[in-house]
């Protein structure tokens, strides 16, 4: 068991585990850093600086951007970020909307596919958080019409399947400048996602990109351990986290799973001083 955990959600993305819940958790299994990277939302920090606080445990405040490319998947961590700076609240608020539409649309394409779902269901899954697939996913299983989690996302909810929805979102070098505005630390999340990662690196890493997770949950340690060498040939910092998002969730995405080097750490902490942004709640003791 691990103890940094640099990628996890809680009930203010698709997290089961409202952020004090989650902090809580994680002391109980011995993690003295742990980020909060919610997608698309800041919602969860301020509760999980509190908790952080109260069981000293170093909370840095991250966020887990979605971005549109036509395949594969790219996803943007950024770490010690200020929830307040004007160009993520105006990313963010725009997000809320597309993202609702993204939602009635889901419920349309489910219920076109014999399934009596509504967007009130889907809703109160979400319990006010941000709707994602997720919740979709879960609602499912919920209501008896697939097995688990794994089966609704390959059967409908996975990209080209009946009921995907394609989202609305910033380029991956938009997602990067987002995060860079935001004062924060700009890390390729579960970069074996993207279809051609030496071409994303390419790309991203002009942009400010500054890492890339290495250490996933879902990896095997031989591909983290090739990702770690690829970050250091490109002069990255390789993070690392378990993806969580609650108990039974997927395979590979419990709570510290993943053993996340401290160096990690330091090198994302030196980094933010570097850009001037106040990296986490706690020191490092």
């Amino acid at each position: 068991m691990g103890t940094v955990d640099l990628h996890t959600h809680t009930t203010a993305s698709d997290g089961l585990l409202s952020p004090r819940e989650l902090v809580r958790l994680a002391a109980e299994r011995g993690i003295r850093v742990l980020a909060v990277t919610d997608h698309d939302s800041v919602a969860g920090i301020p509760e999980a600086q509190q908790a952080a606080r109260e069981h000293g445990i170093l909370l840095i405040p991250g966020i887990e951007l979605s971005t549109a490319v036509e395949r594969g998947e790219v996803h943007l961590l950024g770490y010690c970020i200020d929830p307040h700076r004007p160009a993520l609240e105006r990313h963010l608020h725009q997000l809320v909307a597309a993202r609702r539409e993204r939602a009635v649309r889901l419920v349309e394409q489910l219920r076109s596919l014999g399934f009596p779902v509504s967007l009130d269901e889907l809703e109160a899954v979400a319990q006010g958080g941000t709707i994602t697939r997720a919740h979709a996913a879960r609602l499912l299983v919920a209501k008896g019409y697939v097995s688990s989690i794994d089966e609704a996302f390959d059967r409908y909810l996975g990209r080209n399947r009946p009921a995907y929805v394609p989202r609305s979102y910033p380029s991956p070098r938009e997602a990067v400048e987002i995060v860079r505005a935001a004062g924060g630390v700009p890390v390729l999340a579960h970069p074996l996602s993207a279809d051609d990662l030496e071409a994303t690196l390419a790309e991203l890493i002009p942009a400010g990109l500054a890492g890339l997770e290495a250490w996933y949950g879902e990896y095997t340690l031989e591909q983290q351990r090739e990702l770690a060498a690829l970050a250091e040939r490109y002069g990255l910092i390789a993070t690392g986290g378990s993806d969580y998002h609650g108990p039974g969730f997927r395979a590979g995405r419990e709570l510290g799973a993943v053993d996340v080097p401290l160096a990690a750490v330091e090198a994302l902490l030196s980094r933010a001083r570097r850009d001037g942004s106040p990296p986490a709640t706690l020191p490092l003791q």
